[in-house]
């Protein structure tokens, strides 16, 4: 594995350019023909200068991604752009909030055989945000989880998750169920804002099954592990049919409903109704799984474009131009800044339903991708970074990787043996014998992420601070259209350069 070693970067690349930044600073009011000088001692000084180079890039699948998420999606929609085909199901468990409490059992409604009963059970999945055709008439099934098989803390789930390997055979709950999101006009308003909602009803057995346990067994009711493993090991929620529609789900509920006897002020019994609901939240395990027909004509490497999609698509892999960024008279330069804009085209397809672009793009080594996200990194500015779709320049830019462009020069020059001393035709020789066991060494890749800040605004300057909290494979539907291809003519890297020079 390539492996980053900062010390020495900071020895060979960077103290230079922190000299030069020294030399900047200091010449804010001097006569820009002596920048530096004024800060280098002897007889040197600093010159600058910029080149651009042509980036190859190309277009290759991203695979299955982590789905460890709170948001969910729902249904079935082809990219009227690209026709590619995204279907989106999820797996979620449901939270038992601490010191839950029923009714005195001999309160409850009883069946004539004097045992306790429900009224009635739903699954309710709340969503404001949608893609596609509010007409579309979609299809969905739940199906209860397998007990003795079901999600488990610790384990790290995937977007090509096979559900069948955690359904029941026999599952307790089975049921399908059509809706259109026009037809969706019950609406709940919370802190976070106003949820449509899609209400699915269960068989009233299961509630009753739930209730019963409650006063049979209350250890299962201790906390949200024992209910997951003893009660309700949770539901598959599958798009089962229709291609037009998909649903953000925010959040899912298991809603419990019963009665139950109470003796109000006057001394009057009276039969009330109750109420229990367990959510799909972050405290238990949610997975969301994808899958995509991609066109072969996405992936055709002659194409003078690239594409990055999401959920569990596409990534767009750039191939660093490191022997011309490094090689010939800047071998023994400073990298100061490496800037990467890369522009998106527009779409050709007239539809009242496009995809957007994916808001973040993460880039990193193209090696690092998976470890990555199992490790919950964020983007560090070093070997990986972040940046948001700029609408008004329609392009990402990445302001300055050159910390990365920098240490993979002293990653090849150390693994590959390369001395001070060495000939070019020596150090060329033992670059080709290095980069054929390292073939991935130069290549990053653009992945669509999904990017948490927290924001916090200086109540006397009114200006905003925004800290990068979590970065996680962005599972909703976005596509974009990219420059590049192999040819490099339409995807420039800009790199600035120092040098000391004599007088």
């Amino acid at each position: 594995m390539l492996k980053f070693n900062p010390l020495n970067m900071l020895k060979r690349h960077i103290l230079p350019a922190l000299l030069l930044c020294g030399g900047v600073l200091t010449a804010c009011e001097e006569d820009t023909a002596t920048v530096g000088s004024s800060v280098i001692p002897g007889y040197d000084n600093i010159s600058t200068s910029m080149d651009v180079y042509p980036v190859v890039s190309r277009t290759i699948e991203s695979g299955p991604v982590l789905a460890n998420t709170s948001d969910c999606y729902l249904g079935s929609v082809v990219d009227p752009e690209t026709h590619a085909t995204t279907t989106s199901s999820f797996l979620a468990q449901f939270h038992l909030r601490e010191n839950m409490t029923m009714p005195l059992k001999e309160k409850m409604v009883v069946d004539d055989s004097g045992e306790v009963i429900a009224d009635s059970c739903k699954l309710t999945l709340y969503f404001h945000n949608y893609y596609g055709d509010s007409l579309t008439t979609m299809k969905v099934q739940v199906q209860e989880l397998n007990p003795a098989h079901g999600l488990e803390e610790g384990e790290e789930y995937y977007t090509t998750l096979d559900p069948s390997e955690y359904v029941s055979d026999n599952p307790a709950v089975d049921i399908t169920q059509t809706y259109a999101v026009r037809d969706l006009t019950k609406t709940v308003s919370t802190a976070a804002g106003v949820y449509r909602t899609v209400e699915i009803a269960l068989p009233v057995d299961y509630a009753t099954q739930i209730i019963r346990a409650y006063y049979d067994h209350p250890e299962y009711f201790k906390n949200s592990y024992t209910f997951v493993h003893h009660v309700c090991p949770g539901f598959y929620v599958k798009s089962a049919g229709g291609v037009g529609s998909m649903l953000n789900v925010k959040l899912s509920s298991l809603d419990l409903y019963f009665r139950y006897h109470h003796t109000n002020a006057a001394g009057n019994d009276s039969i009330y109704n109750g109420f229990q609901r367990m959510a799909a939240t972050e405290e238990v395990i949610q997975t969301s799984i994808s899958t995509n027909r991609i066109p072969a004509s996405m992936l055709d490497e002659s194409n003078d474009y690239t594409y990055v999609k999401s959920p569990a698509g596409l990534y767009t892999e750039l191939t660093l131009p490191m022997d011309l960024i490094v090689g010939g008279e800047h071998y023994t330069d400073s990298i100061n800044q490496v800037r990467l804009a890369i522009g998106r085209y527009h779409n050709t397809t007239d539809s009242p339903y496009p995809l957007a672009p994916p808001p973040s793009l993460l880039l990193l080594p193209k090696a690092e991708v998976q470890q990555f996200f199992l490790d919950k990194r964020v983007g560090d500015g070093w070997t990986s970074f972040i940046t948001d779709f700029s609408a008004s320049d329609n392009r990402y830019i990445f302001a300055n990787i050159g910390p990365y462009v920098s240490h993979l020069r002293s990653l090849r020059d150390d693994e590959a043996g390369v001395k001070p001393t060495d000939t070019d035709s020596e150090r060329q020789a033992k670059y080709d014998a290095w980069e054929a066991a390292n073939p991935d060494w130069n290549k990053v890749v653009l992945v669509p992420v999904n990017a948490d800040y927290n924001e916090v605004t200086d109540g006397y300057t009114n200006t905003t601070t925004k800290t990068l909290l979590r970065v996680q494979n962005q599972l909703g539907l976005y596509s974009a259209k990219l420059q590049g291809g192999p040819s490099g003519n339409d995807l420039k890297v800009e790199v600035v350069y120092s040098r000391f020079a004599p007088f």
